[in-house]
């Protein structure tokens, strides 16, 4: 079946090969796909190009249950919602859920196709059917309601002057702040969205997550934490400006962003504490910073993104390391346990798996793990879509602006899903 595999992606072609896999998952009720978009280059690219699990032989829906299977030499995919860390520090989160997820949910998959990056696959659990070549993606027109939030622009605006009044009495010195965004849906294909997502906005951490009724498809760029071998790996994002429409202005846009000190202060900070958090599980003097603010581009922005490095301790578990870092500090500011606190009176909703972590663990103990972010969550039970963002608020923030970049982030998101609008 390999042999086949490899013909079909040799007279077809990659893309078309993709959307195969991603067909056949749909047919089942657990499937996680993660895909690079072909950016999964450089000394710090993950191990594959493209992963497919496909069926669960086992499900985890709670911290103590996955925890043991951490312990146990499986594959595991799935998402760590951000309330998982209520696990790891007195915290709580009484907010309501836009759609209720499982704090964290892990499958052991049936079937596991991998591919690196020369387009060679493997067949690593499991076995295909010969009906795979069958698969075919069913289209159906989108009909999906006007987007909707309980925060407006005016709202957003005191919030900022909130959070910035906690940085000046010493509270937090940089806080993140999210808006939630909803729509109500008659007609909607995850599998058709996501690819039309990462067509829009290819990515190297792109993630499409399928359990049961709840589907989350992801065009995340950021990495929380890679695990290979004895090497940890964070990669923080602090810092977006838009693309340019020609060359000149994108090559202003990025020596903007490059020499913003505001954007090179919100990303130093999270670097600081993701180093900080590195430090509890890694040998003494082994974490370094291995670029500080790098610059990104990608088709709908640019981004300033750092990389922190450490050599992990060898008595050291998965579980001690999640609860030295999850969740990722870009996602919360810092200090980590002050912002989250004061997140939870902030916000008016339950972030569930956003700004979360989606990936996998594999046999050996390895592990590679996205920001869920740029992410739409859909319950198609109750026919709701879901998506977030925000941004990292410090004292130099300037409102109007952050609130712009609410909008560019979720830029691709809605540009794909007005066209569907009634």
């Amino acid at each position: 079946m390999k042999n086949k595999l490899q013909e079909y992606i040799a007279q077809q072609g990659l893309a078309r090969f993709k959307e195969l896999v991603y067909a056949y998952a749909d047919k089942h009720e657990y499937q996680c796909i993660l895909d690079s978009c072909q950016l999964n280059t450089g000394v710090y690219g993950g191990e594959f190009e493209f992963l497919a699990a496909i069926g669960a032989t086992q499900v985890y829906t709670s911290w103590s249950t996955f925890e043991q299977a951490t312990t146990q030499g499986k594959w595991l995919f799935g998402v760590l919602g951000y309330d998982v860390k209520n696990h790891f520090e007195s915290l709580s989160s009484e907010n309501n859920a836009v759609i209720d997820t499982p704090e964290l949910l892990f499958f052991e998959p049936q079937i596991l196709l991998g591919m690196d990056k020369n387009q060679q696959v493997s067949i690593l659990k499991g076995d295909i059917q010969p009906d795979f070549f069958d698969a075919v993606l069913v289209e159906n027109k989108r009909d999906i309601s006007p987007v909707y939030s309980p925060i407006s622009h005016t709202d957003y605006i005191q919030k900022i002057e909130e959070i910035q009044e906690l940085i000046r009495s010493g509270e937090v010195y940089e806080l993140n702040y999210c808006v939630p965004y909803s729509h109500s849906f008659q007609a909607f294909e995850p599998v058709l969205f996501h690819l039309d997502l990462l067509q829009t906005s290819p990515v190297p951490m792109g993630a499409y997550l399928r359990a049961n009724q709840l589907y989350l498809c992801g065009a995340s760029m950021e990495r929380f934490l890679m695990k290979r071998g004895n090497t940890l790996v964070s990669q923080p994002i602090k810092g977006t400006i838009k693309k340019g429409q020609t060359q000149e202005e994108d090559a202003a846009l990025i020596t903007q962003l490059k020499t913003s000190e505001k954007d090179r202060a919100e990303n130093v900070m999270i670097v600081d504490l993701v180093r900080n958090d590195l430090n509890i599980v890694c040998k003494s003097g082994s974490v370094q910073v291995n670029e500080l603010f790098g610059i990104y581009s990608y088709l709908q922005v640019h981004q300033m993104i750092s990389t922190v490095e450490g050599e992990v301790l060898p008595e050291v578990s998965i579980s001690d390391i999640l609860k030295a870092t999850f969740p990722m500090g870009s996602m919360t500011g810092a200090p980590k346990i002050a912002a989250m606190n004061y997140i939870e009176g902030l916000e008016n909703f339950k972030r569930g798996w956003y700004s979360g972590a989606l990936g996998y663990l594999t046999p050996e103990g390895d592990f590679d793990f996205n920001v869920v972010i740029r992410s739409v969550l859909c319950d198609m039970d109750k026919r709701v879509l879901n998506y977030n963002a925000g941004g990292a608020i410090t004292i130099d923030s300037v409102a109007e602006q952050e609130w712009n970049e609410v909008q560019l982030k979720t830029k691709a998101i809605t540009e794909i899903l007005k066209l569907s609008e009634n």
